[in-house]
């Protein structure tokens, strides 16, 4: 290779560090499915020919219920108002920032909304229907926001599926006043309302400790937790990010710092994520509790950047952080329950010289209702089903 440039070289040694990540990268995807094609042959092992046998353990999957109290003959109701935000961060390291202008955090300017859950035995729906309007104040000061939601989620033996939908649209820079130092009656934050975020997500939660441990009853009702429990976790998430605008995503004032990411309106962040967990039930007179759940984990993200005027683009696999962290108190009855939530959903996407990070805030006030359902041709079947039984 003698006759080649030095530059020739350069840009053949890069192709072939890209190429290796991707390599790697694939070999590591098909890893993770092929021990979970273990996980389920012996599954299929283990259970022979009765369903009702644990996926990873050789005795039944039972509860003991002096710490747990199902109930899968009840249609639940959940009402909710929640306070929804996502606040989208840019940090770059490129440019010498003494003033603090180049750290723009791009909120959703978000109101109470109302929700409903519908959750039948291993099966749970919600749904985010309204939210309270904006003053004319509100609208001028920061803009509107419109939201989406929608959540479908079910248990298989030890693990829990959650998948989530979530569309924003319209966000306001949190830091204006920063830069913006000419404040008067007129002033207001840095507006873009085409800025959209929307995230698709799928999390799986194996739960090691199931037979005394429930984490449906803190966040889904479909079950008490009657005694204090806790239990390990391994959390899995395969997400979808997309945050789009129609000239840059990052505002007008601090564009220059970011140089060739200044026109930035096209981030597409997918990644699989993956950790350990805990979570912790304490329960007082078998109705009073307390929950709080912490994940962590690392991602493998690919990333597709793009800018408005098309001076730079980008697409490549890295590693990155995510993390989660949950908790809830209420009263949870018989027959009637009441709970405040929290949640978090955090993803980092480190860059040549810059960062994103997202951040999905949560806080709900639920009160539902556990109606008993009346034991039909419907419902046998339903239950008699080999298939609904696997689940």
């Amino acid at each position: 290779m003698k006759w080649l440039t030095s530059e020739t070289r350069s840009a053949i040694f890069i192709e072939s560090r890209k190429n290796c990540r991707l390599v790697f990268s694939m070999r590591f995807l098909l890893a993770v499915l092929l021990i979970i094609l273990t996980f389920h042959v012996q599954a299929r092992d283990f259970g022979g020919d009765n369903p009702k046998r644990d996926s990873l353990l050789r005795y039944r999957n039972t509860v003991d219920t002096n710490y747990i109290r199902k109930y899968p003959d009840r249609f639940i109701v959940t009402l909710s108002q929640s306070l929804r935000t996502y606040d989208i961060r840019f940090r770059q390291t490129m440019t010498e920032d003494s003033l603090g202008w180049a750290s723009p955090i791009m909120m959703s300017n978000l109101k109470w909304s109302s929700g409903v859950a519908l959750d039948f035995d291993k099966l749970s729906l919600t749904v985010g229907l309204s939210s309270q309007p904006y003053t004319n104040e509100e609208l001028r000061l920061k803009g509107k926001t419109k939201y989406t939601a929608l959540g479908l989620s079910f248990v298989l033996y030890r693990f829990r599926f959650e998948s989530s939908y979530r569309k924003y649209q319209g966000f306001y820079d949190t830091r204006t006043a920063i830069y913006d130092t000419l404040q008067d009656s007129t002033w207001t934050y840095y507006q873009d309302p085409d800025f959209m975020a929307r995230s698709v997500r799928v999390k799986a939660l194996f739960i090691f400790n199931k037979r005394k441990f429930s984490y449906n009853a803190a966040y889904f009702n479909t079950q008490r937790q009657l005694k204090s429990a806790g239990s390990w976790l391994m959390v899995g998430n395969i997400y979808d990010n997309l945050f789009s605008t129609r000239t840059s995503l990052i505002p007008d004032s601090s564009r220059y710092f970011f140089q060739q990411y200044g026109l930035m309106n096209h981030a597409h962040l997918q990644g699989i994520s993956f950790g350990p967990g805990y979570s912790y039930n304490l329960v007082i007179w078998k109705t009073l509790f307390v929950n709080l759940t912490l994940t962590s984990g690392f991602d493998i993200q690919h990333r597709q950047i793009k800018t408005s005027d098309n001076s730079y683009s980008a697409d490549y696999w890295k590693i990155g952080a995510a993390g989660d962290f949950r908790a809830a108190i209420g009263l949870n009855g018989k027959r009637m329950f009441l709970s405040v939530t929290y949640r978090q959903d955090y993803n980092s996407y480190v860059m040549q010289g810059m960062t994103i990070q997202s951040r999905y805030h949560a806080v709900d006030l639920n009160f539902g209702y556990r109606f008993k359902m009346r034991r039909g041709r419907l419902y046998k079947k339903l239950n008699q089903n080999k298939w609904y039984q696997l689940i």
